[in-house]
């Protein structure tokens, strides 16, 4: 009698430890790719592919591109206290229409389109890899801890949305129109520190992937500078003259 016990305390301890897990990766998924991001960079060489160099560029912005979009519409239809910034799990409405009809995490398909996508531009099928798994693993227990908060949050009504709606993979044959009017003041003041970051990344892998390819030479530097700085002033002056109260 005492093997079925054992076992359930087993099971009950490696699910505490998943949770703890989860919960960690929730905290710090605004800066954990940074490192990773930055390492890759360190680690990973690309590959010079001559002339299609500009083409890989190209795709891959278009895909960071539609990724970032994908962000805008999901947090610009999204119900108040819900997709947010903060660092612990907090919601007091369901987002159950829009992109979250057809996929339960539009904003983490999201992040996977504009980090592959910077990762397509930087010409490296190692770090794409590489990144990949990490992003994998992580995300698994970011979505399992919100997944475990929002059971708790709202019972019967979120496991049949789980029982439902696919978790990664859009099932567009579901999708519901969106129940609340777009919110542009929402976008900005969620969004605006994602897209300068994303651009960032963007350029600043071109400006590695120059640097390497070219033993050190970064032709038309400003070509990639500019956009950022101009991001970078852009998003200050937001800062510094809006005061954003929660939506």
């Amino acid at each position: 009698m005492t093997v079925p016990s054992d076992q359930s305390a087993a099971e009950n301890k490696k699910a505490d430890l998943k949770k703890a897990i989860g919960d960690a990766c929730f905290r710090f998924r605004a800066i954990s790719v940074v490192p990773v991001i930055l390492l890759i960079f360190f680690l990973y060489n690309p590959i010079d592919f001559g002339s299609f160099n500009p083409i890989l560029n190209i795709i891959g912005f278009l895909v960071a591109l539609s990724g970032a979009l994908t962000r805008i519409v999901a947090v610009g239809y999204a119900k108040p206290s819900t997709s947010g910034r903060e660092n612990y799990l907090k919601a007091e409405n369901l987002n159950t229409s829009g992109l979250y009809s057809i996929v339960r995490n539009p904003l983490y398909v999201g992040n996977f389109l504009v980090y592959n996508g910077v990762l397509i531009a930087y010409a490296s099928p190692a770090a794409l890899v590489f990144f990949n798994v990490f992003f994998v693993v992580n995300y698994y227990f970011i979505i399992l801890s919100e997944e475990n908060y929002l059971t708790n949050q709202f019972g019967s009504a979120y496991r049949e949305y789980l029982r439902t709606v696919p978790k990664v993979i859009p099932r567009f044959s579901l999708y519901r129109e969106n129940d609340r009017l777009f919110s542009w003041f929402k976008v900005v003041t969620r969004e605006r520190n994602t897209t300068f970051y994303w651009i960032t990344f963007y350029a600043v892998s071109l400006l590695v992937k120059q640097y390497k390819i070219h033993d050190g030479a970064i032709e038309h530097f400003w070509w990639h500078a500019v956009p950022v700085l101009a991001l970078f002033a852009l998003n200050l002056l937001l800062t510094a003259t809006k005061r954003f109260k929660p939506v």
